[in-house]
């Protein structure tokens, strides 16, 4: 299977008009099959509208709490923000990446793909903090990987390189 992931701002996924534009695009040239992403479920993202137009399946790929809690990383993962004071006196909320628990959701994010399709092309879309660590996992498991950032400056962007661990 070949998996393009796309690493995003998580405050993107709901009404950006230029990632929207970038999935619909993704999708057409790429001739994707399915689209997982991490999202939350109380809200419909862009790349699920663009699925829901083009009648590509979608699927929510991360836990839900209950799956959290029975993994044992739900405490972690609700106490791994961070807030870093600016030289100009703004403050910038960080996301540490949490080695043992985050591996576990993308672990659980890869299994969600193959439970939906075992060949073809999925688009995975996960906060950027995610990208490089899952497409390497991805490729351990055989899979081939295309990783790509949205927006490819920012804060997440940078994270995603050389994430704070936590």
């Amino acid at each position: 299977m070949k998996l393009i992931i796309l690493g995003t701002e998580h405050e993107l996924q709901d009404s950006d008009g230029c990632l929207k534009d970038l999935v619909a695009s993704i999708t057409e040239s790429e001739q994707v099959t399915l689209i997982g992403e991490e999202h939350r479920p109380a809200s419909i993202s862009v790349a699920r509208k663009v699925a829901d137009s083009k009648g590509i399946p979608w699927v929510q790929i991360d836990m839900n709490t209950e799956q959290r809690l029975k993994a044992g990383i739900d405490e972690k993962l609700n106490t791994r923000m961070k807030i870093r004071y600016e030289a100009d006196g703004t403050v910038t909320p960080l996301t540490r990446y949490a080695s043992k628990e985050d591996s576990i959701r993308e672990e659980f994010w890869i299994e969600r793909i193959t439970e939906h399709q075992t060949d073809g092309i999925v688009l995975l879309i996960c906060g950027a903090l995610h990208g490089r660590k899952v497409s390497e996992k991805a490729q351990q498991k055989g899979h081939t990987t295309t990783l790509l950032f949205y927006p490819t400056t920012g804060s997440e962007f940078w994270v995603s390189i050389m994430p704070e661990l936590f």
